[in-house]
């Protein structure tokens, strides 16, 4: 009598599904920090691009634009979460959250801090750094 030996034995299965287990463990915290940098990352590009056109409006007025929240400290219902361009558009951050702060000598400034709160995830944009 011929034996046919189509297809794999159940521990050969068991072996390669332990193997691609090892290597999923191995790999997801490489690829979710990687996930997580590129999220930061685009947070930071879209900061940078709203400072700039906030901060060029401020440089063209000479005064505060009321289309700029600013009250985060004050207003329990301020989106940390959402940048709104002086045109009207939302652009939501992706891992991180930010908050608007105006000064009329120097302008507008923007504090960012990722939600995992990893000290080299926060970046500041138009912050006056004192010499002292």
């Amino acid at each position: 009598m011929e034996r046919n030996n189509n297809g794999f034995t159940l521990v050969e299965l068991v072996v390669v599904i332990s193997i691609l287990g090892v290597l999923i463990a191995i790999l997801a915290p490489g690829y979710t920090s990687k996930i997580h940098k590129a999220k930061v990352a685009t947070d930071w590009a879209n900061v940078k691009s709203y400072y700039n056109e906030i901060q060029t409006d401020y440089m063209f007025t000479d005064k505060y634009n009321p289309k700029v929240p600013i009250d985060w400290h004050t207003n329990p219902n301020y989106n940390w979460k959402m940048l709104t361009s002086l045109s009207g558009e939302k652009v939501p951050m992706k891992t991180g959250m930010c908050a608007v702060n105006f000064e009329e000598s120097n302008g507008y400034s923007i504090t960012y801090q990722c939600n995992a709160g990893h000290s080299q995830c926060e970046f500041e944009v138009g912050v006056q750094k004192s010499d002292s």
